[in-house]
C-alpha cells in the first residue's frame, strides 16, 4: 500500500497531517533525535515537539533520555488500532449523552419562533466590546459557560486578552465553567490567572469555534488571526445552548 493511501486512512481515523508525517517517519527511523526526524518528516523544527506531544498523549509515540537528549520512538502499529477503539468508546459516550438530550431539544425546537437579534464584531477590539458586555451583564455568583475553549490562532494574544478579562470577572465575583479542547490543556495550565479562577474540564476535540453562554446571550467566537464574534440575543437560544453545555460537561474529563 502506498504512503498516500495510508495517510488518507490515518487521517480518517483522527490523526492530523502533521501527526501522520511524524508517526510514519518514526516507524522508518526507529529511535531518533529531533534532527533526523525533522528532515525525514518534513516538519518545521519549531512545530515538531508540539506534534510529538500530541502523539505521546494518544499513546502513539514515546521517548527516552540519553545524555540529556530526547530520543523518540513510534508505538507499534497495533497501537493505532487500540487508539481507534478508544475513540469509538468516546464517540459512543457522546452519542448516549446526545440521545438523552434529544427529546428535550425536540421539545424546544419551537425556539425559532422567538425574535432573535444578532450582531457581528471583528478584531480584538470587537472581542473587548463583547466581553465588556459580559462582565457588565453578569452579577456576582452568576456563571459564564464556555464550550470549545482553545489557544486560538495566536496563543500569546489570546492569553493576554483572556487574562485581563478573567481579572475583571474575579473582581466582580463572576464564575466561569469552561470545557477546553484537550489539545489546549497545557496552554490553560500555564495561565496562573485562569488556573485559579476557572472550573475546567476537557474534551478530546478540536473545535474551530468557542461558544460563550450567559444570561440571554450566546457568543460564537472564531479565534482566527482577526477574531470574528457573533452575538446572538434570545433567552430560549441561550437556554438551548446551556442545556447542550451541561450534557457535554457530564462526559468531559477533569
Amino acid at each position: 500500500m502506498k504512503n498516500d493511501a495510508i495517510e488518507v486512512i490515518l487521517e480518517k481515523i483522527g490523526l492530523t497531517k502533521s501527526e501522520i508525517k511524524i508517526y510514519l517517519a518514526l516507524l522508518e527511523l526507529g529511535s531518533t533525535s529531533k534532527g533526523p526526524l525533522v528532515k525525514k518528516a518534513g516538519i518545521t523544527s519549531s512545530k515538531v515537539y508540539e506534534v510529538l506531544d500530541k502523539l505521546i498523549d494518544k499513546g502513539l509515540a514515546s521517548y527516552i533520555l540519553k545524555n540529556k537528549v530526547k530520543y523518540f520512538k513510534a508505538a507499534p502499529p497495533n497501537r493505532v488500532k487500540d487508539y481507534l477503539e478508544e475513540r469509538k468508546e468516546e464517540i459512543n459516550e457522546q452519542q448516549k449523552a446526545f440521545e438523552k438530550m434529544l427529546p428535550y431539544l425536540k421539545e424546544k425546537s419551537s425556539f425559532l419562533k422567538e425574535d432573535i437579534d444578532a450582531e457581528i464584531f471583528k478584531g480584538w477590539r470587537g472581542m473587548g466590546t463583547v466581553f465588556e458586555d459580559m462582565v457588565n451583564t453578569l452579577n456576582k455568583g452568576e456563571i459564564d459557560y464556555v464550550f470549545g475553549a482553545s489557544k486560538g490562532y495566536d496563543p500569546k494574544k489570546t492569553r493576554n486578552f483572556y487574562d485581563k478579562y478573567q481579572i475583571k470577572t474575579i473582581r466582580k465575583g463572576i464564575k466561569i465553567k469552561a470545557i477546553f479542547n484537550e489539545n489546549s490543556r497545557e496552554y490553560f495550565e500555564k495561565s496562573k490567572v485562569a488556573k485559579r479562577h476557572i472550573d475546567v474540564k476537557y474534551l478530546d476535540q478540536n473545535t474551530p469555534t468557542e461558544i460563550n453562554i450567559y444570561k440571554n446571550k450566546v457568543l460564537i467566537i472564531i479565534l482566527s488571526q482577526t477574531p470574528i464574534i457573533i452575538m446572538i440575543k434570545g433567552g430560549e437560544v441561550e437556554s438551548s445552548f446551556r442545556q447542550y453545555f451541561e450534557a457535554m460537561w457530564k462526559i468531559a474529563k477533569s
